[in-house]
């Protein structure tokens, strides 16, 4: 199926990996492949994503986490006398190496080593091979029967973004909610500049 896809759809896939290392993520799912595609400047695809205000900062922001704190927060509960860094090395040495840490998606299995010790797999730094999620997969898989429906020959980025784009792939769905649309939306206005982008 790869041998299909044209040079930036490649790159988005590659950039989808780098996404997902930089979130800190073990995984690269769809909202890692959305962000891919957006780091592609030059595909017509991303201009159609701007109009419904997908950027990359704004997928980026829409992903953390709702109890995450920024800075300002930790300056603000600082001056309440709160220093965040402490009840994180407090958590940290009470249950263990990242207890705070946004968990991996749901369903996803952790490895338990021999003596009750958890391989993190998502240590900062980390290099190599990150898998796909499955919805990742499906949204790779739907990527090339869009391709096919329209009788192209080729696997695009707006191919990928469409292949995103199903209302079953609660993240992504979410991820748009937050920024004020939806994935039927987002849809259709995708496939009503198809002809000029593609």
């Amino acid at each position: 199926m790869f041998e299909r896809f044209t040079r930036d759809a490649r790159v988005a896939v590659v950039q989808a990996q780098e996404e997902a290392r930089t979130l800190g993520h073990a995984w690269i799912g769809s909202e890692h492949l959305l962000l891919g595609v957006l780091g592609q400047a030059g595909a017509p695809v991303v201009a159609a994503l701007a109009r419904f205000g997908i950027t990359p900062e704004a997928c980026r922001g829409a992903l953390a986490p709702a109890g995450s704190l920024g800075t300002g927060d930790a300056e603000a509960l600082r001056a309440f006398g709160i220093d965040l860094e402490a009840v994180r090395a407090r958590a940290e040495d009470t249950f263990g190496p990242g207890a705070l840490d946004q968990p991996g998606p749901p369903g996803e299995r952790r490895r338990i080593l021999l003596f009750g010790g958890r391989r993190r797999r998502d240590e900062p730094g980390r290099t190599g091979h990150i898998p796909f999620a499955p919805r990742a997969k499906k949204a790779l898989e739907r990527s090339l029967r869009e391709a096919l429906a329209r009788k192209e020959r080729h696997i695009g980025p707006e191919h990928v973004v469409l292949g995103i784009l199903d209302p079953d792939d609660k993240v992504t769905a979410g991820v748009l909610r937050k920024l004020g649309t939806d994935t039927a939306t987002v849809r259709n206005g995708i496939l009503r500049d198809l002809p000029r982008a593609a």
